[in-house]
């Protein structure tokens, strides 16, 4: 089922049974979903993993997937769709990367596969490698782990696991072949670069005392960089320039303490789609630079606020799940919600939202064309 809401088009994926939502990830087609389809209410490993692509006009359709459980979606250097999955090979366990959308050809059915983990998630593409980071924050004596992902066209041909020296913690950032991150240490924040096969090439030591640093929206050593920030619900920006001046400025007094955040989703490159979680409900907030473009807030089940507009999108009774966001095209988003269930409780029914987002250079070009 597919309506047209003030915030765009939203769809329904709905079951007989019970689902659940595995992620989700551009495609050229439209957006990418996975999601278990379980079929047998006695047994509670019938299920398959099937995945959804959603056109923009809401037109489905599906794949079932026959090679493994427990999928991660990324794109390749070719931003062509790819999975992991967990199986087995020679009475081994390990995880297989395969194409999900082009498994007709040989050269798109050869899968590759490992017998270790691949961990962290799904951060961004060089040249020639997906890059994927892990951070373990429950052992301080575990570094953190960089994976690469390197193809030659759209074929695997290694999986590389880095231990990222100390210290650790550090948001990522990956840009134009270029892979940042930045951590707090004792004397301030360390900025470091890393080429694609995760060897440092530069760093700096940058000075500032701002408020809890969430993600890293962009980092550079030759550009403005530009860090969220949230403490005790007011919102706001770090702006670092190319000399290393650091400058805070405030966006938006939420109120309500981030309880988490998600990696920056990219929907131009300067616009970034940061999902959040408080105590009291879950939203997303898009920055472009340095500016608060749009904050849409669901608190204690009141419907999903643009807290700029005062528009609200009410799903249900508002009781939702944001599950994840995708960027699915320049200036729009794709959004996966489910309705909260008690523990027993299945859910059959999700939600996607597809929407548009008026940044302000999407403004200026549409003010030139007129």
């Amino acid at each position: 089922m597919n309506e047209k809401t003030t915030f765009g088009l939203l769809s329904t994926i709905e079951v007989p049974y019970a689902l659940k939502p595995m992620g989700s990830c551009w495609s050229k087609k439209g957006l990418l979903l996975a999601n278990y389809i379980y079929t047998d209410p006695d047994e509670v490993n019938s299920f398959e993993l099937v995945y959804t692509v959603i056109d923009n006009e809401g037109g489905k359709s599906e794949i079932v997937e026959s090679e493994g459980i427990l999928p991660t979606l990324f794109l390749n250097p070719n931003e062509e769709n790819f999975v992991t999955v967990f199986t087995e090979k020679d009475e081994v366990e390990g995880q297989k990367i395969l194409s999900v959308l082009k498994r007709s050809t040989k050269a798109d059915t050869e899968s590759f596969f490992f017998s270790d983990r691949l961990e962290g998630r799904f951060v961004g593409c060089t040249k020639s490698n997906a890059i994927f980071y892990g951070v373990d924050i429950w052992k301080d004596t575990k570094q953190d782990e960089l994976v690469y992902v390197h193809f030659n066209d759209n074929l695997v041909k290694e999986v590389k696991k880095i231990d990222i020296p100390f210290p650790k913690g550090n948001k990522v950032y990956v840009h134009q072949n270029e892979i940042h991150l930045i951590t707090e240490i004792e004397t301030g924040w360390l900025h470091r670069q890393l080429n694609e096969v995760g060897v440092e090439v530069r760093r700096r030591v940058l000075e500032f005392d701002f408020p809890f640093v969430h993600e890293a929206l962009s980092l550079s050593f030759n550009n403005k960089s530009f860090l969220l920030c949230e403490e005790y619900g007011e919102i706001g920006v770090v702006e670092i320039d190319e000399e290393g001046n650091c400058m805070f400025g405030k966006l938006y007094d939420l109120e309500d303490e981030f309880f988490g955040t998600w990696h920056p989703q990219q929907i131009t490159p300067t616009t970034s789609v940061v999902q959040f979680t408080t105590e009291f409900g879950n939203g997303w907030l898009v920055i472009e630079n340095d500016n608060l473009i749009e904050l849409v807030y669901n608190k204690n089940k009141t419907g999903y606020e643009n807290k700029l507009t005062k528009e609200i999108l009410n799903l249900d009774a508002n009781d939702m799940v944001l599950s994840s966001i995708s960027a699915i095209a320049n200036n729009q988003i794709g959004v996966v919600f489910y309705p909260r269930k008690a523990r027993k409780e299945v859910n059959n029914k999700l939600y996607i939202l597809q929407h548009t987002i008026q940044t302000i250079s999407n403004k200026s070009s549409v003010q030139k064309t007129v």
